[in-house]
């Protein structure tokens, strides 16, 4: 918690960046790379301590790394786990939810989850999403708007009929609620056209029963998205990346986050760091001591950052999304390890991680 605000990282998804998972020729090689200047960037060169070395980024990275970041070192409550396909430069996924879900085992009241599919074939990609629903019990579905073969990608639509609408039938079917898909960021050898939001109106008309969330919401068409947002209460600014410009463009967020206030409501905000891209700390204390400057509010009509707000946005909204009450998610970990270990004041910057390294 942070000024008692319960906070929900909606976003959180360790990469298995590790040699032995990592693709080999020089795109992909190049991809990674890309992948450690996104930390820098979204870190702030300045924010020395909260900068990861390169193989410590480059890795499959460490889990006791990433519970000690979340809820030792930072004021983060609960986090989302996303599990990742392939996206282009790892042999296998990126995120592996087998793994996930024994880290939301291991940690009870901790972690909600997110399934994921790798394939464009329909009928597989169902039978991928029922396996998962039934061994891992998710709380979602997790999806990319390209998949990737032998260096080639193959890019789909969220209206698609052939493939999108029957995989949206499917998960209703099987329970679930909240659809999170990735937009603005474009990744890999696809077209920017696949991550684009002109595809979303027509499904969140049609599948007015489910949640949407759409991932990095912001950090490009922002324009078409606040209307989206404005047409559609069945839609949530997921600020993956976006939040990350408070570290060092606060200016490039506060128009976001306004747009979507003034077009929107503060009830369809998510926050999320993207973990492990950069440490949520930074994030979490700026966004707590935010204010909409005064020029902002009037040119604009960018409504005060008040408590409120704040609190929605860092956790209400995201137990809101799960059907979770904010009083029993809190006693659920009341006590617990990472309680205790930030009891008298937070850990610094991956102490958890290198103290793992060390031994």
């Amino acid at each position: 918690m942070i000024n008692g605000m319960f906070v929900v990282d909606s976003v959180v998804h360790p990469y298995d960046m590790g040699e032995a998972n990592n693709g080999t020729d020089p795109n992909q090689q190049r991809q990674i790379a890309g992948m450690y200047h996104h930390h820098r960037l979204y870190t702030g060169e300045q924010k020395t301590e909260y900068l990861m070395e390169r193989d410590e980024f480059i890795s499959d990275f460490d889990l006791d790394g990433l519970t000690g970041a979340l809820f030792a070192e930072s004021q983060t409550d609960m986090g989302v786990l996303h599990a990742l396909p392939n996206l282009g430069f790892s042999q296998g996924p990126l995120t592996d939810i087998r793994k996930m879900a024994a880290l939301r085992d291991a940690n009870p009241g901790r972690f909600l989850l997110y399934a994921t599919i790798n394939t464009r074939d329909t009928d597989a990609a169902i039978r991928e999403l029922e396996w998962q629903v039934r061994e891992f019990h998710v709380d979602g579905l997790k999806l990319y708007p390209a998949f990737y073969y032998d260096g080639k990608s193959i890019g789909w639509r969220l209206n698609d009929p052939d493939f999108a609408t029957p995989l949206l039938e499917a998960a209703r079917d099987l329970g679930l609620k909240n659809i999170a898909i990735h937009k603005a960021i474009p990744i890999g050898p696809s077209s920017i056209e696949n991550f684009k939001v002109s595809d979303i109106d027509e499904p969140l008309m049609r599948f007015r029963d489910l949640n949407f969330q759409l991932v990095h919401a912001g950090f490009a068409f922002l324009d078409e998205t606040r209307v989206l947002l404005h047409r559609h209460p069945n839609l949530y600014a997921n600020l993956e990346s976006t939040f990350c410009n408070l570290n060092n463009r606060p200016a490039i967020f506060l128009e976001a986050l306004g747009e979507f206030l003034y077009w929107g409501s503060v009830d369809q905000i998510l926050y999320a760091s993207g973990f492990n891209i950069t440490h949520p700390r930074p994030m979490i204390e700026a966004f707590a001591a935010l204010e909409m400057p005064q020029r902002l509010k009037e040119e604009r009509g960018y409504p005060d950052l008040t408590d409120e707000i704040k609190r929605k946005i860092l956790g209400l909204n995201a137990l809101k999304l799960h059907g979770i009450d904010p009083g029993a998610a809190a006693t659920k970990i009341a006590g617990d390890q990472y309680e205790q270990r930030r009891a008298h004041d937070l850990e610094k910057p991956w102490t958890s991680l290198r103290q793992k390294e060390a031994a």
